[in-house]
């Protein structure tokens, strides 16, 4: 469900270059939708439900859509964009709990959240820079998470690694 979703937040930031113009959101997620397209149909497989993977990502598909369409009228551009900042921040919130939360954070990828640190950052810069605040604004949530998801993945590292090293005391009987 998550890279259905991740698929949604992707569409509808591409609908939002479309109306506002904006190139790179169009490039960089046409670019995402690809290899999210590939690792939802290998989860289908795998899992044995491809009709109702295929199903819903149908579904978010004809609703962002419908959202771009609806944002081509001036006076809806606001949802478009409201769409698009409120989902890359929700995106990133479950992880966010999950590590909170979690004391195995084993599955947790730091390359995968460095990159994610490095590319919300860059957003952000990005869209302060040709002044479209909904492009910057996901950045002020996604920083501080992608910041707080690497250190709890680092603390859990050195403790694990702590574990690992660590010699059994002899049990005196």
């Amino acid at each position: 469900m998550t890279w259905v979703l991740s698929v949604f937040v992707a569409e509808i930031w591409t609908g939002y270059g479309l109306v506002f113009h904006v190139a790179a959101e169009i490039y960089s997620n046409f670019l995402f939708l690809a290899v999210a397209m590939v690792v939802i149909a290998g989860a289908a497989r795998h899992q044995g439900r491809v009709r109702r993977s295929l199903s819903q990502v149908l579904g978010v598909t004809v609703l962002a859509i419908v959202s771009s369409l609806v944002a081509l009228e001036p006076s809806w551009r606001w949802s478009l964009a409201t769409a698009a900042v409120v989902g890359a921040i929700v995106i990133y919130l479950p992880q966010l709990m999950v590590t909170l939360r979690s004391s195995d954070l084993r599955g947790v990828s730091v390359i995968s959240w460095s990159i994610a640190l490095v590319t919300t950052l860059a957003w952000g810069l990005y869209g302060l820079r040709i002044r479209q605040v909904a492009v910057a604004l996901p950045s002020v949530v996604m920083i501080p998470s992608s910041l707080v998801i690497l250190v709890q993945v680092s603390r859990h590292r050195r403790r694990a690694r702590g574990f690992e090293g660590a010699v059994s005391a002899p049990i005196i009987e």
